[in-house]
């Protein structure tokens, strides 16, 4: 069994590690996140437009068109 000097050591450096995580990679990761969001977001919007000019330049497109 460990003494009581080693799992207050241990329990320390838990702390820190944690202290490390909360502080500084999970800065990062929302960073990341957001940046992936906005790329979502893009890319979203461009598929939707090409869809649109796709369904727009198709010929039953054009002839329902032509009915009306």
């Amino acid at each position: 069994m460990k003494d009581n000097n080693e799992l207050t050591l241990e329990v320390e450096l838990i702390k820190k590690d944690v202290h490390d995580i909360k502080h500084n990679h999970l800065t990062h990761i929302e960073a990341d996140l957001r940046d992936v969001k906005r790329e979502v977001f893009k890319f979203k919007y461009i598929a939707w437009t090409a869809i649109v000019i796709f369904v727009l330049t198709t010929d039953k497109f054009t002839d329902v068109l032509k009915l009306l």
